[in-house]
């Protein structure tokens, strides 16, 4: 008896801690096989590339612990970013163009939301066509082409160093979103209720959570972090186009899932998901050095999404047996 709990304690451990295992096995595969992975250029540019989708990685986490899944979260990021492209070309001070921004990505947050609570539609395929209404307008307004910046200010949101060339202001507003939502669903009622209603809806509803409503702030939440990344993947880029959003919200859902937060809602740690999206751009970018094909890089991302959720069914199935 001592021996099969002892089996299923490590069991449960490689389960929970396998993406931090992973992360480590590839850092020191690529650091032993490729020269050019540990130099200055490299770790500047993985920096430079990992906070946007870090970032939506965070909120996507947010969103399935809720017991959701949203497809447009990176048209959703993309339209605010270059509604503040707009905003600044147009000569509007940066803390303008900035809450302007915001707003977009809350209300369109918002509204995938309350079309979700007020028809009783599956969250999958409703976030599925509005991320088509998204990217639609997105193309004809762009009509398609790259819209560059004009302000100065705007190409250094993302790109100002902060004590080396190596860290950009991107990085740390990225460690900046981390470090408040560790705390906001480790510490606050917010995170409290958004546990409760993944795992079990009713529960919660019986125990007075206001679900629809708490459903509501998490898509606002979610949104307004898509925007944050959509204003950085724009200035890191001097600019932007609606096919910069392509696969965001797949990549982001995938390291959500790859570290340890639940398709089926109601567990996850945001600190996972952070492993998990860190562990997916260290090996695009290792595959990248060693000169694998973009295409093949695209089909090793898919079979690592479809490993991450035969995980995540043996962690469920696992949870139900115990």
């Amino acid at each position: 008896m001592e021996n099969e709990k002892k089996k299923l304690d490590i069991k449960s451990l490689f389960m929970n801690y396998s993406v931090y295992l992973v992360l480590i096995i590839l850092v020191l595969y690529f650091s032993i096989t490729n020269g050019d992975f540990l130099s200055s250029y490299n770790i500047e540019n993985f920096l430079q590339q990992i906070p946007p989708v870090g970032i939506l990685t965070v909120a996507y986490s947010m969103i399935l612990i809720c017991g959701n899944v949203d497809l447009s979260i990176g048209y959703v990021g993309m339209a605010a970013g270059m509604v503040g492209l707009y905003a600044s070309n147009s000569g509007l001070p940066a803390p303008v163009v900035i809450a302007i921004s915001l707003v977009v990505g809350a209300i369109l947050g918002t509204m995938n939301a309350l079309l979700i609570k007020k028809f009783d539609l599956p969250s999958f395929i409703l976030t599925l066509g509005t991320s088509y209404v998204i990217k639609g307008m997105l193309g004809f307004f762009t009509d398609e082409q790259f819209i560059g910046s004009e302000q100065e200010w705007f190409n250094k949101l993302a790109k100002t160093p902060i004590g080396t060339d190596m860290v950009k202001s991107n990085a740390l507003i990225f460690i900046i979103v981390i470090i408040i939502f560790v705390f906001v669903m480790k510490k606050t009622r917010l995170g409290r209720y958004t546990y409760a209603v993944g795992s079990n809806p009713e529960a919660a509803r019986l125990s007075g959570i206001n679900i629809d409503l708490h459903i509501v702030k998490i898509f606002m939440i979610e949104g307004m972090l898509a925007a944050i990344a959509g204003l950085l993947i724009v200035s890191n880029l001097n600019g932007g186009a609606s096919k910069d959003a392509n696969g965001l919200d797949l990549f982001a859902m995938a390291a959500a899932i790859m570290g340890g937060t639940s398709f089926s809602g109601g567990i996850g740690t945001i600190g996972g998901a952070v492993a998990g999206i860190l562990t997916l751009q260290v090996f695009k970018n290792g595959l990248t050095l060693m000169g694998v094909n973009s295409f093949l890089q695209d089909t090793v991302t898919g079979l690592v999404i479809i490993f991450a959720i035969i995980v995540d069914y043996f962690k469920r199935r696992a949870g139900r047996q115990s």
